[in-house]
Order: C-alpha cells, then structure tokens, then sequence
C-alpha cells in the first residue's frame, strides 16, 4: 500500500482544493443569489458536494493507514481534526436558512478561514501552538 502514498496524497490534496471550490459556489448561490439560483445547479453542486467529502474523507483514512498515523498521538493531525469539526459546524450554520444573513455570512467567512488554518496545518505538519516555532525557530 505504501507504494501508492504519492497517489493517494495527490488525490486527498485535489479532492480538498474541489471540496472548498463547492463550498464557496454553494455559498454563492445560498448567500448571494438565494431564491435566483437555479435548481438544477443548487442539487448537482449539493450532490457533488457530498461525494467529493466522501472521497475525501476516505483518501484521509488511506493516508492514515498508509502512514501509520494516529490522530491522538500526532498534535498536527489533531490540530486538523479539530479546524475539520469547526469548518463542518459553521458551514452548517452558514448553510441555514433561519440564520439572519448576516450571521450566516459571519459562519460562511470563518469556515473557509478552518480549511484554510486546517490547509496550512497539513502543509507545514505543525499544529496551529507550533507554528512560531515552524515560523521563527523559537
């Protein structure tokens, strides 16, 4: 399994790149055309949506077991884990209709600051409390 590290790390990286591509179009349409969207749009990009987290989340489970890693013993896994379950719960947020826009906005802007911080915590393998030490050697 392991000689297929590189193929499964690229396919978890392009499914990440489409999956925060979907959430913004799906923010789009939630949050700026609202009732002017059209349907057809609103379910395929909702159905694509879903099977790119899908794939995405099962490439994440091939990585760990390919690499051997644990996400409780492994603090930027960790890190990872927790900026996923935040991104998850205020893209609900920002997805629900009985929210005032405003604060549908609000949970809109901060989950992509998660994929973002959950993005820079994969690339430098460091948990959000290393990264001066990542940044500045401390």
């Amino acid at each position: 399994m392991l000689e297929h590290y590189l193929m499964i790390k690229n396919a978890h990286i392009g499914m990440a790149y489409t999956t925060v591509l979907l959430f913004l179009l799906r923010g789009l349409y939630r949050l700026v055309w609202q009732q002017a969207a059209n349907p057809l749009v609103k379910k395929v990009t909702d159905r694509a949506s879903y099977l790119v987290d899908t794939l995405l989340l099962m490439l994440a489970f091939a990585l760990l077991f390919v690499l051997k890693l644990n996400p409780l013993t492994t603090p930027w896994l960790a890190s990872k884990l927790m900026w996923l379950l935040v991104y998850v719960g205020l893209g609900v947020m920002a997805f629900r209709q009985g929210l005032p826009l405003a604060a549908r906005w609000l949970c809109f802007l901060l989950a992509l600051g998660c994929w973002w911080l959950m993005y820079q915590t994969a690339r430098q393998h460091a948990a959000i409390w290393q990264w001066p030490a990542f940044y500045w050697g401390a």
